[in-house]
Order: structure tokens, then C-alpha cells, then sequence
């Protein structure tokens, strides 16, 4: 037991030797100072001024004096308390004035139009056509129903006859194969009951100027008369004459 009374004494001996009696003057010093602060030093601010109502005014700039101060004239566009639609120098929009002299304005009708929401909302065609619409279930057995193969390989586009082309013929120079054919239609007048089964050709001789140096001369037959003597007709006209090239020629008429 006397050993439990002697640690506490021993221990507050030993933080009261920690505790220099330099550090407790600046303690205090230092205690003084502030408090000598708080109560000498006042800090005085200015009170602030009641604000006043200020009464609304209009205050009239000319043009002139918007012009020569531009400083003002910005404030003015961009603290405008307009609606933004206004158009302004700085707007997209340039068109201030619009002409409505000549647009007749329409007036609004005396009464609200009539809308029947249940008629509106059909809708304006069906997915499924009237005429195979099923009502009943009898309707099942209608005979429309029981033709699977209806409309199958036809066509709703209708087809178009080619046009009958006019017989072609092509012209060539004999022995210039570096020249290319000419090609021109041949209005012949024939008839004939046979069918023609192969072109006629005809040599002949031209000069430069158009001259016939050479009568046409029958190089293959296409074994129908009529369509041989057609052809040779058509080549001796001089519309055709005038037309072909200068040499030895071979000109061969096609049926087709």
C-alpha cells in the first residue's frame, strides 16, 4: 500500500517540473495581448444605404445621338426587353417590313369545326380487301375462299407487243475490213405470202461524187422474189444512191 500513495505524487511533481516558469510568462503575455485587443481595437463600417424605390421613366435617345455613340447603341440591342422575334442588327433575320396590302387575310369561322372522334380514327384503308373480309363464320365457306390457285402465273402488268421494225441494211466496202458497216433502215414494199428466210445481198459500184459506175448485182438470194425485187428497188432510188460510200460495195438487206 505505501507503494499506491507514492505514483500519484510522483507523477504530478513531474508535470509541474515540465511546466517552465519562462512558458507560463508567455502564456500570459500572450492572454494579455488579446484580450487588450478585443478591448481597445474596434472596428467601426459604415452602415449601408437604404435603397430607395426607384420610380419607372422613358427616356427618348434620337437617332443621332444612337449613332455617334456606339457604346450606347450596343447596350440598347443587347438590353432590349423586346421579344427576341423583333428582328435587330444582330438578328438572322433583315426583314423588318412586310407587305400585306395585296394578301387577303382570312377571318375566323363563326363556330368550331364538327370532329367525330369514332369516324375519324378509322383508318383510311384496310390491310385486308373488303371483299374477303369475314363477318360471319359462314362466310368462310364462300367460294372465294376455296380458289388456292387463282391469279397464279398471271401478270397484272400487261405485256406490249414490240412495234414491227422496217428491214435493216448493212453496207461494207469489200476488201477494207478496217472499215466499219453502215447501217440503215430499208423501207421496202413487198408483199409476199412465204416467209423470208434469209437476207438478199447486192454488190455494187460507187464513186466519190454519188455515181453508179456498176449496176447492183444479185450476190445471194434470200429465196423469196418479192423480197429480192423490193430490195433491189430500194437500192436503185437515188435517195439511197446518195447516200453510200465511195468503192465496191456490198449491201446486204435482213427481212427482220
Amino acid at each position: 500500500m505505501p507503494n499506491a500513495t507514492q505514483q500519484p505524487s510522483s507523477a504530478t511533481h513531474r508535470s509541474q517540473k515540465m511546466i517552465s516558469p519562462l512558458l507560463r510568462v508567455g502564456l500570459l503575455l500572450g492572454l494579455a495581448l488579446h484580450l487588450a485587443g478585443f478591448l481597445i481595437f474596434r472596428v467601426v463600417s459604415s452602415p449601408l444605404p437604404d435603397r430607395t424605390e426607384a420610380r419607372p421613366y422613358v427616356e427618348y435617345v434620337s437617332a443621332g445621338s444612337l449613332a455617334s455613340d456606339q457604346e450606347l447603341e450596343e447596350q440598347a440591342a443587347l438590353f432590349d426587353s423586346a421579344p427576341l422575334f423583333i428582328p435587330t442588327h444582330w438578328n438572322a433575320s433583315q426583314v423588318t417590313f412586310v407587305e400585306s396590302g395585296d394578301v387577303l387575310r382570312e377571318q375566323f369561322p363563326e363556330f368550331e369545326p364538327n370532329i367525330e372522334l369514332q369516324n375519324e380514327l378509322q383508318p383510311s384503308s384496310f390491310l385486308v380487301v373488303e371483299a374477303a373480309q369475314v363477318d360471319d363464320p359462314l362466310d368462310l365457306l364462300a367460294s372465294r375462299f376455296w380458289r388456292f390457285f387463282y391469279g397464279f402465273a398471271e401478270s397484272t402488268v400487261p405485256v406490249v407487243a414490240f412495234a414491227d421494225e422496217p428491214p435493216l441494211a448493212e453496207v461494207s466496202v469489200v476488201g477494207q475490213p478496217s472499215l466499219l458497216p453502215i447501217s440503215m433502215p430499208a423501207e421496202l414494199d413487198y408483199t409476199t405470202a412465204s416467209p423470208v428466210a434469209r437476207s438478199v445481198v447486192y454488190y455494187i459500184r460507187m464513186s466519190g461524187s454519188g455515181v453508179v459506175l456498176s449496176a447492183p448485182t444479185l450476190g445471194q438470194s434470200s429465196e423469196n422474189e418479192a423480197f429480192d425485187l423490193a430490195a433491189l428497188q430500194w437500192l436503185r432510188s437515188p435517195e439511197v444512191l446518195g447516200l453510200l460510200p465511195k468503192g465496191y460495195l456490198a449491201v446486204k438487206v435482213f427481212p427482220w
